[in-house]
């Protein structure tokens, strides 16, 4: 009897602790399954609206995307990991509190900074089975609360004419106005690498002078979050590039704007950059770029839809020139193939829809897009694919379509 009394009481406790326990991830459960009947009403990042954030633009999108949506505890575990990485804090945690109405909720990713942070991170590599890899590595450390530098390692084959290599620096200081003020400087160093195709265009045109064995520019720049979900960036560019025949350096100097929007789940940009005599300049030419994105979500479905366009006048160096047939226009084309030496004229169009299964999602696009020098002919072109995203991993088959012909292109990888 002595000895079936204690034994009595501990089972009587541990069934009260399992008792206990059970009932918490019943509440955690409920409390969960209760929070899906909701709409998100808003998202904000440590109580600051995403649309004045500094984020990527690929992961503001996905936070923006959620307004509208019923809530979904494992979509928004997974955005506060992805906020964790980018924004170099110790611990991220997505918080839900009540909404303007009975029906909504507003979520909140609260964040908990380091004193000295350092991160190293691979905010992008890419992979194109006809055209090669990009990418980059950086190491950031971040001082204070709002003050950070970042050293980058790059390979772009994605982006420009050329492929670009080298290394990039950026100084960023957001302690200003509360943080609506940025102010930040940004180094560059590249070597560049031509396509054959490119090399052959341009020597049976005479322009070989236009090209160069390496590329070096300074940008400084002033952000501000304007009225709304506005943000302005005004800066310089002074660039200086050497010549692959051997002639003196040539510079690039121009003023830069760039205005940008975010609602909800649309977000839009408009791009301007000015090559000028009065910066010392070689080059004289203005670069205007445009950019609309609207992302639709309802349930296990979403859809998509992204314009782009551009153009150039004046003489504009070579890197500056408009590329399609990338990893994410006109996918599946082989960028050379539609023009060696980029175009001064642009316009894309991408479609795409997607159905959530678990943690990933099944998407189909279709491209469209045409590009062209002013005074010459334009021909559009069309490409379709399927593939599979799950967060900032993708892995698709493009098809383009050209002279009734079916070539497949693989292109996978990861992009913030």
């Amino acid at each position: 009897m002595p000895i079936i009394r204690p034994v009595f009481v501990f089972l009587l406790a541990a069934a009260g602790l399992w008792a206990n326990e059970s009932q918490a991830l019943l509440r955690a459960a409920a409390e969960s399954n209760v929070n899906q009947r909701y709409t998100i009403e808003s998202v904000a990042i440590a109580g600051v609206a995403v649309d004045h954030s500094r984020v990527p633009a690929t992961l503001r999108r996905k936070l923006l995307s959620l307004v509208g949506q019923h809530y979904d505890a494992s979509q928004v575990d997974e955005l506060a990991t992805q906020l964790r990485r980018d924004l170099h804090v110790k611990e991220v945690t997505g918080h839900v509190s009540r909404g303007s109405d009975p029906n909504s909720i507003r979520v909140n990713f609260e964040t908990v900074r380091r004193v000295l942070a350092f991160d190293l991170s691979v905010p992008r590599f890419l992979y194109h089975s006809s055209q090669g890899w990009s990418g980059e590595v950086d190491a950031g450390i971040r001082l204070k609360q709002n003050k950070s530098v970042t050293l980058g390692l790059v390979s772009n084959g994605n982006d420009f004419v050329e492929r670009a290599t080298g290394v990039s620096l950026r100084m960023e200081d957001a302690s200003l106005a509360g943080g609506k003020v940025r102010v930040g400087i940004e180094t560059q160093a590249f070597h560049s690498q031509w396509n054959s195709m490119t090399l052959s265009t341009l020597r049976a045109e005479g322009k070989e002078s236009e090209l160069y064995r390496a590329r070096r520019n300074v940008s400084p720049s002033v952000s501000f979050d304007a009225a709304g979900a506005f943000t302005l960036s005004v800066g310089t560019s002074f660039g200086q590039m050497e010549s692959w025949t051997g002639l003196p350096l040539r510079s690039a100097n121009a003023v830069t704007t760039d205005l940008r929007y975010h609602h909800k789940a649309f977000q839009a940009s408009y791009g301007f950059r000015a090559g000028t005599r009065v910066l010392g300049s070689d080059y004289s030419y203005s670069r205007h770029s445009l950019s609309a994105l609207y992302h639709w979500k309802s349930g296990r479905q979403s859809a998509s839809e992204e314009v782009t366009a551009g153009a150039i006048s004046g003489d504009a160096p070579l890197y500056e020139r408009f590329v399609l047939g990338s990893n994410s226009t006109l996918r599946g084309w082989d960028r050379y193939k539609i023009d060696p030496t980029g175009g001064s004229r642009m316009a894309h169009n991408s479609l795409a829809w997607g159905y959530q299964i678990r943690q990933g999602t099944v998407e189909t696009f279709y491209d469209s897009g045409v590009l062209w020098h002013d005074g010459r002919a334009a021909q559009v072109r069309h490409s379709l694919g399927a593939g599979y995203r799950q967060g900032i991993f993708t892995f698709c088959v493009a098809l383009p379509l050209m002279d009734g012909r079916i070539a497949p292109v693989f292109m996978a990888g990861m992009n913030y």
